[in-house]
């Protein structure tokens, strides 16, 4: 590219290329008219003919330029040269925080702290000026070479309050990258200010504890976690890890926006507590909270099998991840974060106390709907019931008996007794389906169980067996074993008798059959994410996309597969993705005019309810017997069982 376009725009002299991202390439370019190196960012060419990469690329030149902050990357200007479009930006001398991450692989909280207010400042004035980022991870933040941290890449950032746009965001889909989402995008929920607050959480988690607080083989996998899983404590990875700056994380990474930082700035100045040595907010909501603590709000630790997990709800992206790219100096052209500076040097410093963990570890057992093929068309709905104020055994079998499946979550809560339920999810009177998972959160006691044998029982009996105990089924690993019948478990840690503190996970081995895969349950899910969990690992069928009215499942959504949900079939088979179309509609008759039995006979033809009101009319009249009006417009489209009424003269009687 560089050699086709030495000179943009009749400006820009392209030197050389500094990296290349997931829809674009960045150069190293001069400006002729203002004599300063600014980076390009050039679209690819076979993205220029999409409306809706362009869209993107002209949102992220506006978005950016309206903001001018020291620690935000500044956009000079953007335009269309040789068929494609680029963007002119501040170049800045460093690397992305990304790179520093896969070199040092962890920071200090210290560290952490300087890069992340520099991040919240920048986050502040962008939300103050109605943008938000809603992609904030490393590879988006640069490095100077004089410390100076700047955010980059507001490619998928959107004015707050904004419309959705037709074709390029739409209502339930997922824009971002799976690791760092907020649990709102991960539901396909517009996202706010909070938002990147969250974001900015996992990049902080992640800088301390060298690794992302969810991992897992795909997108599907990871976005599960976000909203439903809970991030292992921090201090299991950084030790030194102060108690304040944990505190700071947890609370940046609340499920709920609302126990987030209300902005910002207030997370910028909490920050600027925490460096001073002072008392941190974050510290004192939790201190404040004990009696209301929330498991999806402490640091505690799921392990989640690697094969992507099937939620009742879906929270999988249903547009592709958006691959940014850096603008960075000192990179190899062959990638934008190979190039590495040495030294990361914190530019504050103050004395920490090293406090205690948050809570109790626990593990979520999120492998075992990866065997659940119930069809929830056919299941039959139910009321969740209040089971707080339980033990959690109690609890555990009264959603068993109502046919759900209860995942107990052990988070020590000194404000109820032993083994009471305090906490719930979905909460009591909500509306649910047999099979579906009940989260249950109780104050664990500290008397020890008898593992009971599992081995042999499937996935299902065994999560059945276990749940009264507190204990929680972890899948990790599914093997393929012609011996073994599917999902029946090989082998398990602890073993049979062991004791172990309830909330303890027991590993198991789960037979994977003869290595075929039985179809996942997508049964409304957005199709875009059924169709990217049928494609995906370890499934990889060739899907065929089939749109078909129903009256009960909404538009965009899966109806079903072809073959059926839960048949085995073969890794790279063919397979028909059922998708509704929405509410089928039919053509209402024209029947003014007609005998009563006559509109009659043609409205419940069309799948219609009539519904007849008489008028008065002279006796000898021409209308006596006949439709004189209807309700619904002749040739209208409406759902069926629509009811039509129809005024049908009377005579009077002379």
């Amino acid at each position: 590219m560089v050699s086709n376009m030495p000179i943009v725009n009749d400006r820009y002299r392209v030197e050389r290329s500094v990296g290349r991202g997931g829809m674009a390439e960045v150069l190293l370019a001069h400006d002729l008219l203002l004599d300063r190196p600014v980076a390009l960012k050039v679209l690819f060419p076979e993205y220029a003919n999409d409306p809706n990469f362009v869209e993107r690329f002209r949102r992220e030149a506006q978005s950016a330029a309206g903001l001018t902050h020291p620690n935000i990357v500044a956009v000079y200007d953007w335009g269309k040269v040789n068929n494609t479009y680029f963007i002119a930006m501040e170049f800045v001398q460093g690397r992305t925080l990304a790179s520093i991450l896969k070199e040092k692989l962890r920071l200090t909280a210290r560290q952490a702290c300087d890069v992340a207010v520099d991040i919240a400042s920048a986050l502040g004035f962008a939300h103050d000026n109605g943008v938000v980022h809603r992609d904030i991870k490393p590879g988006n933040i640069l490095i100077g070479s004089t410390g100076q941290v700047k955010v980059a890449d507001f490619g998928i950032a959107r004015a707050l309050g904004a419309a959705v746009e037709e074709g390029l965001t739409q209502t339930g889909s997922v824009m971002g990258t799976a690791t760092y989402l907020s649990p709102e995008q991960a539901q396909g929920s517009q996202p706010d200010p909070r938002s990147d607050i969250y974001s900015l959480g996992v990049v902080m988690y992640e800088m301390v504890a060298g690794r992302s607080p969810f991992i897992g083989d795909n997108a599907v996998g990871i976005a599960y976690q976000q909203v439903h899983g809970v991030p292992p404590a921090l201090s299991e990875f950084a030790s030194d890890a102060p108690r304040e700056f944990e505190a700071i994380v947890a609370k940046c990474m609340a499920k709920s926006a609302e126990r987030r930082y209300g902005n910002a700035n207030a997370l910028r100045d909490d920050l600027r507590r925490f460096s001073a040595g002072e008392e941190v907010v974050a510290l004192t909501d939790v201190q404040g909270r004990k009696t209301q603590s929330q498991s999806t709000d402490t640091m505690a630790i799921p392990i989640i099998a690697s094969t992507p997990v099937i939620a009742s709800t879906p929270v999988i992206a249903s547009t592709p991840v958006i691959a940014s790219t850096p603008v960075i100096a000192n990179t190899p052209e062959t990638t934008d974060d190979e190039d590495l500076y040495d030294d990361f040097a914190p530019r504050r410093t103050a004395s920490y106390i090293f406090g205690a963990v948050f809570t109790a570890i626990i593990l979520l057992a999120a492998g075992v709907f990866i065997y659940k093929t119930v069809d929830r068309g056919s299941a039959t709905s139910l009321t969740i019931p209040d089971v707080t104020n339980r033990t959690q055994a109690e609890a555990s079998q009264l959603l068993l008996d109502m046919g759900l499946t209860p995942i107990p979550n052990a988070v020590i809560n000194d404000a109820v007794g032993n083994d009471i339920v305090y906490a719930q999810d979905p909460p009591a009177t909500a509306t649910g389906y047999q099979g579906d998972v009940v989260t249950i959160t109780y104050n664990p006691a500290k008397q020890l169980q008898t593992v009971p044998p599992i081995q042999g029982l499937s996935v299902e009996n065994a999560t059945q067996l276990l749940a009264p105990l507190g204990l929680q089924l972890v899948i990790l690993e599914v093997r393929n074993d012609p011996l073994v019948p599917l999902n029946q478990i090989i082998t398990q840690d602890p073993l049979a008798n062991e004791q172990v503190r309830s909330g303890s996970p027991i590993s198991v081995v789960v037979s994977g059959g003869t290595g075929g895969n039985n179809i996942p349950n997508i049964e409304g899910q957005v199709s875009s994410a059924a169709e990217q969990l049928l494609k995906s690992s370890p499934y990889n069928f060739v899907v065929t996309i089939i749109a078909k009215p129903s009256a009960t499942v909404e538009k965009g959504r899966a109806i079903r597969t072809n073959p059926a949900i839960g048949t085995p079939l073969s890794a790279g088979s063919p397979i028909a993705l059922i998708v509704s179309s929405g509410s089928p509609t039919v053509v209402v008759p024209d029947v003014i005019g007609n005998t009563e039995g006559e509109a009659q006979t043609a409205i419940n033809a069309a799948g219609l309810i009539t519904d007849i009101k008489y008028q008065n009319v002279p006796a000898g009249d021409a209308n006596d017997g006949r439709v004189i009006s209807q309700s619904r417009e002749a040739q209208s489209a409406v759902a069926p069982g629509t009811k039509v009424t129809l005024v049908v003269g009377k005579s009077t009687t002379p």
